[in-house]
């Protein structure tokens, strides 16, 4: 009898043993999957552990965000938060989430979203005050909230000097952004101008500018630059969905915008780039664009198959029945 027990608490043992790292591996797993931007899939792993794993909640939230559920993915920060209340990252990304909750709420519910939002970056900050990210969101925060919701554009510079104390290529980038804020084309485009000089080696710098030129509609100048990064540069994917993204929004030069697209498709997404309903979205509106309305309703339909909230593409579809 003895014996028997013996044995059936040593492989009891034996098998608490391994439910430590094979858990590990499927949230792990999970975190790959994410990163590929395979998020079905990524949710599928994760989701077992989401109830006791902090870092598994954490990417069950972000993957809800990508989905446009702002609700889901609260619940799932503040599930991750409980478990490790000290992670100035779970703190910004619910930050996020309530900041995108009060972009769609009525006008009673934003003050109380706006001040959750608030609450929650200012936390992280607390948490790690060398967090970047965190101080890029506060000053987005004191740009375009107002006053009395806990907007303040002092605070916002202040904000971009600790930045650039810690990090001179970040405080750079969020001094533009203090000049966009308050509608100065002439500074933002000086500004970006003088990165392209300070940060040749930036792929960042030439897709801001690109970006900036594109939403003012001056889509020769979007060209121009980023053909100007392309030369040196012809297969950087960040540069070449920009090409795509420009040539959606302009409906010009749609054949280089649609092989930019499909090249940006073929390889894995890039750090900061987009996602690829994003891709499937731009590349829809290029074959919207050229009439090829069956190619365009293919890609609407794979933007809903990755993220079925996504409105503009929603919309786009039901404008080609």
């Amino acid at each position: 009898m003895t014996s028997r027990l013996f044995v059936a608490a040593s492989a009891l043992l034996f098998l608490a043993v391994l439910a430590v790292p094979i858990r590990g591996q499927s949230v792990e797993q999970g975190i790959q999957l994410f990163n590929a931007s395979k998020f079905g899939e990524a949710r599928v792993a994760l989701l077992p552990h989401g109830e006791r794993d902090a870092d598994a909640a954490f990417y069950l939230g972000r993957i809800e965000l990508e989905g446009n559920d702002a609700d889901k993915a609260v619940d799932w920060f503040e599930r991750a938060i409980r478990m490790n209340p000290k992670s100035s990252v779970y703190y910004d990304w619910l930050g996020r989430a309530y900041g995108t909750q009060a972009q769609h709420a009525n006008r009673f519910r934003q003050p109380f979203l706006a001040r959750k939002t608030k609450n929650a970056w200012e936390t992280a900050l607390a948490l790690d005050p060398d967090n970047l990210d965190v101080r890029d969101d506060l000053i987005i925060f004191y740009t375009r909230v107002p006053g009395f919701l806990g907007g303040n554009k002092e605070k916002a510079r202040e904000m971009a000097v600790e930045i650039k104390k810690r990090n001179s290529y970040r405080g750079s980038i969020a001094a533009t952004a203090l000049c966009a804020a308050d509608n100065d084309t002439l500074c933002v485009v000086r500004g970006l101008q003088e990165m392209m000089i300070s940060y040749p080696d930036s792929a960042g710098v030439y897709a801001g500018l690109a970006v900036f030129y594109a939403n003012q509609k001056q889509f020769d100048k979007a060209f121009a630059v980023l053909d100007e990064r392309l030369r040196t540069k012809p297969n950087e994917l960040r540069t070449l969905y920009q090409l795509g993204r420009t040539a959606a929004l302009s409906g010009q030069n749609l054949d280089r915008g649609e092989q930019a697209l499909k090249l940006v498709l073929a390889n894995p997404t890039p750090e900061s780039g987009p996602s690829p309903a994003g891709l499937h979205y731009r590349l829809g509106m290029i074959y919207e664009k050229k009439g090829a309305k069956d190619l365009a309703r293919e890609e609407y339909r794979a933007v809903l198959q990755l993220n079925p909230r996504h409105q503009d593409a929603q919309k786009a579809l039901a404008g080609l029945k």
